[in-house]
């Protein structure tokens, strides 16, 4: 409940992609209901290249996954950040976001791309 009045205060743009959602889906409830449609408007800032909104996004991001409980953190990994990753290179570039990232998502994200067997395209230092 409180991600979801911190989503609406900070990602006032937000609120439209929320109603879609809860409109087609009828979910209202949960953060995992409310980091798909969230997931769904960071790629269109990703694509618009609001850079000043991709770092709030991400910032946004690290926070939850720093001070949110267990079902926040597996929300914003699973549902967010594997959304994001999903979307590379067909639909946004990774390395468009990845310097917005913090320690925590970097860290997630390397974990998802071992367990994948892939490397995603800037994660990692050149010397990686």
């Amino acid at each position: 409940e409180k991600a979801f009045m911190l989503l609406k205060e900070k990602f006032p743009k937000f609120i439209p992609y929320w109603e879609t959602f809860t409109n087609y889906w009828e979910i209202y409830e949960g953060i995992t209901a409310l980091m798909t449609p969230f997931s769904q408007y960071a790629v269109e800032v990703i694509k618009a290249n609001d850079t000043n909104e991709i770092k709030k996004i991400f910032d946004f991001i690290e926070f939850l996954l720093s001070n949110g409980d267990d079902s926040v953190r597996n929300a914003v990994t699973t549902i967010f950040l594997e959304n994001l990753m999903s979307k590379d290179p067909d639909e946004i570039q990774f390395t468009t976001f990845a310097k917005y990232l913090g320690e925590n998502s970097i860290g997630y994200c390397r974990a998802w791309d071992k367990f994948c067997g892939v490397k995603t395209k800037g994660l990692y230092d050149d010397g990686e």
